[in-house]
């Protein structure tokens, strides 16, 4: 299954457990609380875990049905959240969104923050620097990357980058140089093939 595949169907599966929590809430004129809600969307997924068309999402289903379940889990913002990112990780966008999409779950989901790189300023540990010149040249006119993209590191974390980055699906990554006693990584990203080809 390739990116385009995995993304629609996920984002397909939360818009349907949505309309089904939306279209039970309807039919009642009493405020539904979280607790109901969570209960409604549990049932919803736990029958879809169990078709095969949902296969590839076996990791997503335990980590919906593991909110839903807890107390003080909110699975309807929870589901809210996650269909934004499927669509904004979605194949049909190009290289450069991909670039800041990867930025930002690095961020979020990661701690690493990110900045173009200054000659003139001092880099900081745990901060990933991107080259001015690779945002400049690296990439066409329509936002597709034509070049290899560097990412700088000062980080004992770094090796642990490029299977994080790879697993986002967003590009492939690899290590060009990282020294063990400053701990300075060099990561390169290249496109995902499958991605270019469609």
């Amino acid at each position: 299954m390739n990116n385009r595949q995995y993304y629609k169907i996920l984002s397909t599966l939360i818009e349907n457990a949505l309309l089904h929590l939306y279209g039970q809430i309807a039919q009642t004129e009493r405020f539904v609380p979280v607790i109901k809600r969570n209960e409604i969307l549990v049932r919803f997924l736990k029958l879809r875990s169990k078709q095969h068309r949902y296969q590839a999402l076996k990791t997503e289903f335990k980590r919906m049905l593991i909110v839903g379940r807890n107390k003080n889990g909110n699975l309807e913002v929870k589901l809210l959240d996650l269909n934004q990112l499927a669509k904004k990780f979605s194949p049909d966008t190009n290289d450069t969104q991909r670039l800041f999409d990867l930025l930002k779950l690095l961020q979020d989901e990661h701690g690493f923050d990110s900045k173009l790189y200054d000659e003139k300023s001092i880099s900081e540990p745990e901060i990933i620097y991107v080259l001015n010149d690779h945002i400049e040249h690296c990439f066409d006119e329509h936002g597709n990357q034509t070049a290899p993209v560097s990412l700088l590191l000062d980080s004992k974390k770094a090796p642990s980058l490029i299977n994080i980055i790879v697993d986002t699906g967003l590009f492939n990554a690899e290590m060009k140089e990282f020294n063990t006693g400053t701990f300075q990584g060099h990561i390169i990203i290249h496109p995902v093939a499958d991605i270019i080809k469609q």
